[in-house]
């Protein structure tokens, strides 16, 4: 059972790049005594990938998940809008229709939720704005993290249709004409509406680095919070990288990087190219 003082490490969207990502948690985990990891959604789909480099990348994720539960690591993994396409049959931006029942195995056996909570904030896909939970959490305007988590993770796990449509729901930010839900919200949406008194962490926006957003309350509307980002492994469709490749320490009420440098790795931009060039661009 997960506790607010564990040492956890929260990691962004992976997208195919299992291979170079969780090498660099593996140093992080060795280095930082790190007790839990956190991914923060959205394993499939890359800009080029197909299905040898889907699949691949999909057992390599299961086996290094299998392992380290094994060894008595927590590991928990929240469900991104890629992977929800795949659960939902039905298809999306990158997705591979050939490989739904391939992916959406996958995704059962890593026992992937919706929400899960690192410290004192709540770890979603993309986020939870004010709008949406009034809509749809019913918790009469007081929000609690872990009774927000609890809702969340009950509405996935009811699996109606009425759940999952208000879960992958998505706003204007990202092309929808709904309210913008947990897998979807923009960063631009959720900067807008934050819920009030929730710190979050978020992945599905990319970044150029951690980054850490602390909501005002001098405006009387807004409670104290913060919102961090952490999609910091994106790349461009010309396989360029958006981000530095840093994940997120959280430790009780203390969020900071964790860079390339502080784990004495290569930066970001020199090993996804090293990787891009042996794993990717050869099977295009």
């Amino acid at each position: 059972m997960a506790t607010s003082n564990q040492k956890t490490l929260v990691v962004g969207d992976m997208h195919l790049k299992e291979e170079l990502i969780l090498g660099r948690v593996d140093a992080a985990v060795s280095q930082m005594d790190i007790e839990r990891v956190v991914f923060c959604g959205d394993y499939t789909d890359e800009w080029h990938s197909n299905r040898l480099t889907t699949l691949d990348a999909l057992d390599m994720l299961v086996a290094w998940v299998r392992r380290r539960r094994r060894q008595g690591m927590e590991i928990d993994l929240v469900l991104g809008n890629h992977d929800m396409q795949y659960l939902r049959r039905a298809p999306g931006p990158g997705t591979h229709v050939d490989l739904y029942d391939e992916v959406a195995n996958a995704l059962a056996t890593l026992g992937v939720q919706v929400a899960t909570i690192a410290g004192n904030c709540l770890v979603t896909h993309a986020g939870v704005t004010r709008a949406w939970a009034d809509r749809h959490l019913e918790l009469n305007d007081t929000y609690d993290v872990c009774d927000v988590c609890q809702v969340l993770n009950a509405m996935w796990g009811r699996g109606g249709e009425d759940d999952f449509a208000a879960l992958e729901s998505a706003g204007p930010g990202r092309g929808g004409f709904e309210i913008p839900g947990p897998l979807w919200a923009d960063q631009s949406e959720l900067y807008q509406d934050p819920l009030p008194g929730i710190h979050q962490i978020v992945g599905h926006s990319p970044v150029e680095s951690i980054d850490l957003w602390q909501i005002p309350s001098e405006d009387g509307c807004h409670t104290a919070a913060k919102l961090v980002f952490c999609d910091t492994f994106g790349l461009t469709r010309d396989l360029t990288p958006i981000g530095d490749g840093s994940m997120l320490f959280v430790e009780g009420k203390s969020v900071e990087p964790v860079t390339s440098d502080s784990l004495g790795l290569d930066p970001w931009s020199v090993a996804s190219w090293e990787w891009m060039s042996t794993c990717v661009l050869p099977f295009l």
